[in-house]
């Protein structure tokens, strides 16, 4: 059992090593700059009052021993001793070439100047200065070594977290494979004629249309793909279609299993729009008793479905995308109906969010089951009143997942089916 994110980890090690290591050369660069600073200053102080009786007159063998002298010390790359006129009266060092720090003061003599002295003092390198700080930057890898052992000891999980992932990878492959099973059965549908029995089971499936104008009691529901880069328009149909007609079917057992737990009829569900790149959109009249819980469980249900497809598609690197749905109820303050408002709402959301519009008295009826949170950033009367749905309780989480399971299950029974009767 490893500790999570181990790379990671290690790669910000590395780059704290890196820049600790960094800074300890630029603070020593630093403080060394001024260490010879200070050292120049004193040098040529010191080398002009030894010098001033010998410039005045010249005594260049005097001037040469004493430039010697203090060549000796290692900062000092090379010494000139110079009298009036800028001429050489002595030179001493043997690092001429050597970068570094030229320091000079002229010799005076009753306020006359008489020469002057340059002292060059050395510049140490990156690599000297590495040398120099061994000891702390070996120190520095150690710490973070310790770190490294740390981190590996502290964060990996326990034996019961270490369980509960597994269970949890058990599961979602479960699913997976039911969905599958329930992809092989759309590939093979086409291929094998209807009994009269399939026929009869798919018409239970379908919701029927009902030509009926919705009214201003409507909630709808639009159901978005989240897709950023466009891709939908770039597939060819041969691929979409295919894929539309999965999440039709979805979103049609769905609305079956939903309004046959709150207790009401598929032909309550108003088909606006079956899946298309533009998504898919349903209604129910609100005056129906259960009809709101019904229709945002609808939504819930499908969003479990879709992350199920979306990575199972993923991992077969066929073409998926995420989805976002809304629930609203007409916006008597920017005219809009109920499918008008829920598809501008659906807009501001990104992959895996759901939000809904609702009024105060129809928001009694979920409060006990969403939590719910304002909409950030909200630029207009439909934003400002809407909630994101930002979590559910137990019962409706486990009714949920309940339904999602029973849905995967019931595609997977019927794909078996399906497989004995043909053979």
């Amino acid at each position: 059992m490893n500790a999570p994110r181990q790379g990671l980890f290690a790669s910000l090690l590395i780059v704290s090593f890196a820049l600790h290591t960094f800074l300890l050369v630029i603070a020593t660069t630093h403080q060394l700059n001024e260490n010879r600073a200070s050292q120049g200053l004193l040098m040529t102080t010191q080398l002009v009052a030894d010098s001033l009786t010998e410039l005045e007159p010249a005594n260049t063998v005097s001037l040469a021993l004493l430039a010697n002298r203090y060549a000796t010390n290692p900062s000092v790359a090379y010494i000139r001793i110079l009298g009036t006129g800028d001429q050489v009266l002595a030179t001493a060092g043997l690092s001429k070439t050597r970068q570094g720090e030229i320091f000079v003061r002229d010799a005076l003599q009753n306020e006359k100047k008489i020469g002057s002295v340059e002292i060059t003092l050395v510049k140490p390198s990156i690599g000297e200065i590495l040398r120099t700080q061994w000891l702390a930057i070996l120190t520095s890898l150690f710490i973070h070594g310790l770190l490294w052992l740390a981190y590996r000891a502290i964060a990996r999980p326990t034996r019961s977290e270490y369980l509960a992932r597994l269970n949890n990878e058990s599961r979602l492959r479960h699913e997976i494979k039911l969905l599958t099973e329930a992809l092989e059965l759309e590939k093979s549908q086409p291929k094998q004629p209807h009994t009269p029995e399939q026929n009869k089971e798919q018409a239970a499936i379908t919701p029927k249309v009902p030509t009926l104008q919705l009214n201003q009691d409507a909630l709808s529901l639009n159901i978005q793909f989240y897709d950023p880069k466009q891709l939908i328009n770039t597939v060819n149909k041969s691929v979409s279609l295919p894929y539309f007609n999965l999440c039709q079917i979805f979103l049609n057992k769905s609305i079956e299993l939903c309004t046959a737990r709150y207790h009401l009829n598929v032909d309550d569900i108003v088909v606006n729009r079956s899946f298309d790149q533009q998504g898919a959109v349903i209604s129910i009249s609100s005056l129906k008793n259960n009809s709101i819980a019904c229709i945002l469980m609808i939504g819930s249900v499908f969003q479990l479905l879709s992350e199920v497809l979306y990575k199972r598609y993923r991992e077969d690197k066929r073409f998926v995308l995420q989805t976002r749905c809304a629930v609203t109820a007409p916006v008597e303050a920017m005219q809009l109906d109920s499918v008008q408002a829920a598809e501008r709402l659906t807009h501001h959301l990104i992959a895996k969010e759901m939000a809904l519009y609702l009024t105060h008295d129809q928001l009694k009826h979920i409060g006990e089951c969403y939590q719910l949170v304002p909409m950030p950033n909200p630029t207009s009367v439909l934003t400002r009143h809407a909630f994101m749905i930002n979590g559910m309780n137990e019962a409706c989480a486990e009714l949920a997942q309940n339904i999602r399971t029973e849905i995967l299950k019931g595609k997977a029974q019927s794909s078996s089916t399906d497989r004995t009767i043909s053979s």
